[in-house]
């Protein structure tokens, strides 16, 4: 049983201390490239103790076990995947014998190396089990607590809480990730939605680590902070020799001081840190108070990169329902034959519309509604970046779809019943989502308000035993047809005014109200107005119902939820038409700027069937990626530097690019002609170094725009990688490599490279790499990211006799 981190923090009156960076210190006991840090454990046990001790005698109050990448699948390339438990455990074990009670113990989990589906080939259910042995180590062995640490990607955190909870639902844990100048992850994650995501999953702490300096974190503790509910942690580097960036003990101590006062309860060190840094830490800021989380007032739904509020003081959330199969249309069929382009557009055009989520619903009698939800779900994430709203009473096919969800969802729903209430707060708890209660029963709807009133406590009551935040409960209290039953609005609207004293959210639909009347629109935007002035906190509606969404922007103005009626006016200002309600989605225009919009939305369908009516209107194959796909790819790199899109947009717009250089070949294949590729790249991390994330986002990037590419994968020797370059006649070599540990491996590489005569560029790329770096190397370029290596390679090539 780990101890409870979140209190420890609270109960100090200091800024608590993490220790540094152990990968130099390990180097310098005698640990060597290509075993892993983590062998050392067993290797030179001592030597690891050695290093815990002088953190614990330089004042770290926390000291982080020796496992960073003792995941599976890291440990795999030495073929010790079966020992990652038993490494763990003797890891945690060492770090807890040289604390000896003086600081805490951090089970360190690092990323696997690879991203997760959709963004990369490792399924969620993998990485889950990849993890879950490390942290079953961790935890035998000691650890105080789970340090899941320097995370690019949500959903990887999210694969590391649930392996933990599935070990020991109770332990305790942090989550740390890594961002750019910019404050976002390489995903594009803001510290918001990190913040947003890690109080709903059940964290004690959310951080920042590695990638910057200290001077560049302060704005994102800032927000994580500010965004409350949580005590922020901090451990930026101190530079990256590579880079000629160093910070001395003292001046990184300095730099650190501005990070508690913009919120930091917990700081240490990352990459060029060491004992030294840590005194000077504890000697600096000793002294100075942390800054307590600020308690949530809202309740923040979430996707990878977008935050929504709910609760009184914030604008209603509209909950788009119209990926429904039940609706009129073509969606059902569509969804039927895997056409997922018609779902894609229904999530574009509702979040163009101003929907807060969107309500994904898969039930189609007689068909597999697990395979159909999660089809639904990657097409509206491809097209959209709200929160989801799951909709669905299956348990099974609930559960799947939080597995494919980012961020914090919504369930939709459950009723109040013993049994499905208790398995709903069971789900929402154990993946971080929202939940929405229905005021029903086995006995059915109550007629009173009373009546379903005491549902809702009970709801809230059952939440509070399970451990679930009320914050987190949308009470639907079920609207009913006026027609039947004359007095059944006014007792939605009763039951809505005693669920704000419940602690809770509120939730409904509206346009039952107006079933069997006359003129339903104008009763269902009167019913929401008086729902509104009742305390409601979300809708689920149309919101291509232009009436509708003007009625609500209205609504937030007048019942104070619109602050200096910012949104109204923005709103009034750019009303445009809507399609009517229940108006089918649009049939995508096939043409070149149709093409363009495919490519650069990452719709892999779309594009491919405006690709064929211009292949079909007499476009030549190769013009067709000359003068369509790569100015598209440019317009994606485009948005890329400028910090529109980030690593989703750019794996679904190469994907896209990919596919249409596929269909131009296959149309020359018809005519007996190949497709060309413009030239061959063989990229490769260098040995001793297991990380390839960029490099095969590199690989991606590259291909989309016609090249060919051999990829040696990692920890690849120095002699692999020419023999490879002369056997598949390269025209540039990529290297990569992300340790500091690692870089001067590139220097061997192309040494080589020159005295075996190859007479191709050799280029190098990697967070522990630099423009001075690659010239001190003798390399030919630079590459900061995917987008820079693919237009290095074609300035490269363009110099080409």
């Amino acid at each position: 049983m780990t101890m409870d981190f979140r209190k420890w923090l609270q109960n100090r009156r200091s800024v608590a201390f993490l220790d540094g960076a152990t990968g130099t210190l390990l180097a310098e006991k005698g640990w060597r490239p290509p075993h892993l840090p983590e062998e050392m454990v067993f290797v030179d046990p001592e030597a690891v103790r050695s290093i815990h001790r002088a953190y614990v005698e330089a004042g770290a109050d926390l000291i982080e076990t020796d496992t960073f990448g003792a995941s599976t699948l890291k440990l795999a390339h030495r073929g010790l995947e079966r020992e990652a438990e038993r490494i763990a455990f003797q890891a945690a074990a060492l770090a807890r014998e040289a604390a000896a009670g003086r600081a805490l113990v951090a089970g360190s989990v690092g990323p696997l190396g690879s991203l997760v589906a959709p963004l990369g080939t490792v399924s969620f259910d993998e990485a889950v089990a990849a993890f879950r042995p490390q942290i079953a180590g961790l935890l035998a062995g000691g650890a105080d607590l789970i340090l899941i640490e320097t995370m690019l990607d949500l959903r990887e955190a999210k694969a590391a809480v649930t392996a933990l909870k599935e070990v020991d639902a109770e332990a305790s844990f942090a989550v740390s990730f890594t961002f750019d100048q910019k404050g976002k992850t390489m995903t594009g994650t803001p510290p918001e939605a990190a913040a947003a995501w890690a109080l709903a999953s059940g964290a004690s702490a959310v951080g920042a680590n590695c990638g910057v300096g200290p001077e560049a974190y302060v704005d994102t503790v800032r927000r994580l902070h500010r965004f409350g509910g949580l005590p922020v942690m901090v451990y930026a580097n101190a530079g990256l020799p590579a880079q000629g960036i160093t910070l001395d003990p003292e001046s990184f101590a300095r730099a650190c001081r501005f990070l508690v006062e913009a919120g930091a309860a917990v700081v240490g060190g990352c990459c060029g840190t060491g004992p030294d840094h840590i005194a000077a830490l504890r000697s600096v800021l000793k002294d100075l108070p942390p800054v307590g989380p600020l308690p949530p007032q809202s309740t923040a739904l979430s996707s990878r990169s977008r935050v929504v509020l709910c609760g009184p003081s914030e604008p209603l959330a509209i909950v788009g329902e119209r990926i429904n199969p039940s609706r009129r249309g073509p969606l059902k069929e569509a969804m039927i034959e895997g056409r997922w382009t018609v779902v894609r557009d229904e999530a574009r055009l509702q979040t163009e519309a101003g929907a807060a989520l969107l309500d994904v619903n898969a039930g189609i009698a007689g068909q597999d509604r697990r395979k159909l939800m999660d089809g639904a779900i990657e097409a509206v994430r491809g097209a959209s970046p709200l929160p989801l709203s799951i909709d669905s009473d299956d348990g099974a096919v609930l559960e799947a779809a939080l597995r494919s969800c980012d961020g914090v969802p919504l369930i939709n729903s459950v009723t109040a019943d013993d049994e499905a209430l208790d398995r709903g707060l069971s789900l929402a708890r154990r993946y971080g989502a929202g939940l929405v209660v229905l005021a029903l029963d086995g006995r059915g709807i109550p007629e009173s308000a009373e009546g379903r009133l005491a549902l809702a406590r009970r709801a809230a009551e059952k939440a509070d035993a399970a451990g679930f935040p009320r914050r987190y409960l949308f009470i639907d209290p079920l609207t009913l047809a006026l027609g039947a039953d004359g007095r059944g609005a006014s007792v939605t609207l009763e039951t809505l005014r005693g669920i704000t004293v419940l602690g809770t959210r509120s939730i409904m639909g509206v346009s039952n109200v107006s079933f069997g009347l006359p003129d339903r629109p104008l009763l269902n935007r009167t019913f929401l107005a008086m729902a509104l002035a009742a305390g409601l906190d979300s809708v689920i509606a149309d919101p291509l119902d232009a009436a509708f969404m003007a009625a609500v922007a209205a609504g937030n103005a007048l019942t104070g939820r619109d602050q200096a009626m910012k949104r109204y006016i923005a709103f009034a200002k750019m009303r445009e038409p809507s399609p009517a309600p229940g108006s089918s989605a649009p049939t995508v225009q096939k043409g070149a700027d149709d093409l363009e919009r495919a490519v650069v939305a990452g719709d892999v369908a779309g594009a491919v069937a405006a690709a064929e009516a211009l292949l079909d209107g007499g476009t030549e194959p190769m013009a067709l990626i000359g003068t369509e796909v790569i100015p598209a790819l440019e317009e994606v790199g485009r948005r890329y530097d400028c910090g529109d899109f980030f690593l989703p947009e750019l794996l679904q717009a190469s994907e896209a690019a990919q596919a249409l250089c596929a269909l131009a070949e296959a149309r020359l294949l018809e005519r007996g002609e190949r497709l060309r590729p413009k030239g061959t790249i063989v990229l490769a991390t260098v040995e001793g170094d297991l990380h390839d994330l960029g490099k095969k986002v590199v690989a991606m990037v590259l291909k989309s725009r016609g090249y060919r590419i051999v990829d040696l994968g990692v920890d690849v020797p120095a002699s692999r990688i020419i023999e490879a370059a002369g056997e598949e006649k390269a025209d540039v070599v990529g290297l990569s490599a992300l340790m500091t540990t690692t870089v001067e491996v590139m220097k061997e590489v192309i040494a080589r490279g020159r005295l075996a005569s190859l007479a191709c560029p050799f280029i190098v790329g990697g967070a522990a790499v630099s423009p001075s770096f690659a010239e001190e190397a003798g390399a030919d370029g630079y590459a900061p990211d995917a987008i820079e290596a693919a237009r290095l390679v074609d300035r490269l090539l363009a110099r080409r006799p």
